[in-house]
């Protein structure tokens, strides 16, 4: 019998040695922050290159606002108020709102642009959740001055005791602050900050509304977020100057892509 073939014959020794491992090159991205520009492109690639669709990204992303919103709710009876604009992050924000109410959440969807006619995906997602159930109200009648705290949870642990929570979806990195947020946003705006002064928790979605995203400049009437959720990389502005004051807790979440997929992204455009 060979020695290999011998049962007894240890499988590692000096003349039966392991064979080579593969070297361990560990995934590391180079940037740390997008511009609103880069966040385009990266887009653009993911779904043209990669061939990953919107559809599947928005639900990444819904998925990552509810996470953290159940967290700062504390409770499934804190009452969830979503404001939705009609791009990609009212698109976001619509997907969270169903998981939310699927979830056992009192949930209400503002529509902030009830003017606009709904299109593309963005209009699948809407008509998603409003088939769900999820009622959807014009965000011009939002009432901050009916919120009421609830119960302490010094008395019960299942109650937070937040009057509610606000996902801020209305305008993400679009916005740029040599243009000035329309006068409806800005009273929609206003109301969130008053419901933001009487207790109410606001989690803003990729960026707050009114920041710039390349600048950090903010509007007068931009959104003073708690947390922010944001996708694959941070944006310039949330890192600096006013925009890091409103964007609150930063979180991000990669949203079912590699860590280094922005660097991979801008890349490849470059080639």
């Amino acid at each position: 019998m060979r020695q290999p073939e011998n049962p007894f014959w240890p499988k590692k020794s000096i003349l039966n040695p392991e064979p080579p491992k593969t070297t361990f090159v560990p995934v590391r991205r180079v940037k740390r922050a997008l511009t609103r520009e880069e966040q385009k492109i990266v887009d653009a690639e993911a779904v043209n290159h990669f061939k990953i669709p919107i559809p599947i990204l928005m639900e990444h992303a819904g998925l990552a606002v509810v996470e953290i919103c159940e967290y700062m709710a504390g409770a499934t009876t804190t009452q969830i108020h979503i404001f939705a604009g009609k791009g990609n992050n009212g698109g976001d924000a619509y997907v969270a709102a169903r998981l939310l109410y699927s979830r056992g959440y009192v949930v209400t969807i503002w529509d902030c642009f009830t003017m606009h006619a709904h299109s593309g995906v963005v209009y699948g997602l809407r008509e998603a959740a409003m088939t769900l159930g999820v009622p959807v109200r014009p965000a011009e009648e939002f009432d901050p001055y009916s919120l009421r705290s609830g119960v302490s949870r010094m008395i019960d642990e299942k109650i937070s005791g937040l009057p509610c929570m606000i996902i801020d979806g209305i305008i993400g990195t679009g916005y740029e602050f040599a243009r000035p947020l329309p006068a409806h946003l800005r009273l929609i705006t206003n109301k969130i900050a008053e419901a933001r002064d009487r207790g109410a928790r606001v989690l803003s979605i990729d960026i707050p509304t009114g920041v710039d995203a390349n600048t950090g400049e903010v509007d007068s009437r931009a959104v003073s977020a708690d947390c922010t959720v944001t996708f694959i990389l941070p944006k310039e502005g949330m890192l600096m100057d006013r925009g890091r004051e409103y964007s609150g807790i930063i979180r991000v979440f990669p949203i079912g892509l590699p860590i280094d997929f922005a660097d991979r992204a801008l890349r490849n455009r470059t080639l």
